[in-house]
C-alpha cells in the first residue's frame, strides 16, 4: 500500500487473481493481451497510426484496433502476417505443471522481450515473446 492510500497495480492484480473466475479470465486472455502489447508498442516506436499500421497488415483501422484491444486471441495466420509485415518474431509456449520448457531455449528471454508469463492455478505455464 502507498503513503496515500492508493495501492499499486500489481497489488491490485494480486489481490484479484485470488478470485477463480477472475483468475479464470485472466489466464485465458494473457495470449490476447501480450499480442495486443506488443502491437500498441510497435505502433507508438514507430509513430504510426492505427490506419498506417493497418495499411502495413493489410487491415482496417478497426481490425488494428481489435486487435490492440486485447480481447481475442488473433488466429494463428494473423499473428504470420504480423509477423512477416512488421519483421516481429512471436513465439507462444504453453507447457503443463511439472514439465520445463523442453524446446525453448533458456537464452530466450535475453534475445526476445517476455511480454506475458501466466502461470494458471493448476500450475502450467504459458509464456509469449516477441522480438
Amino acid at each position: 500500500m502507498t503513503n496515500a492510500g492508493f495501492i499499486t497495480s500489481a497489488e491490485l492484480l494480486a489481490k484479484e487473481l485470488k478470485d477463480a473466475e477472475f483468475r479464470a479470465a485472466w489466464e485465458a486472455s494473457a495470449p490476447a493481451r501480450a499480442i495486443a502489447i506488443r502491437i500498441i508498442e510497435y505502433r507508438i516506436d514507430n509513430e504510426l497510426s492505427q490506419t498506417a499500421l493497418g495499411r502495413l497488415l493489410g487491415m482496417s483501422q478497426p481490425a488494428v484496433a481489435r486487435l490492440e484491444i486485447g480481447k481475442h486471441l488473433p488466429t494463428l495466420t494473423t499473428l504470420r502476417r504480423i509477423s512477416e509485415a512488421l519483421g516481429i518474431e512471436i513465439l507462444v509456449s504453453i507447457h503443463p505443471a511439472g514439465r520445463t520448457e523442453s524446446w525453448v531455449s533458456p537464452s530466450v528471454e535475453k534475445t526476445a522481450k517476455v511480454i506475458e508469463r501466466v502461470t494458471s492455478a493448476s500450475g502450467s505455464e504459458l509464456l509469449v515473446a516477441a522480438s
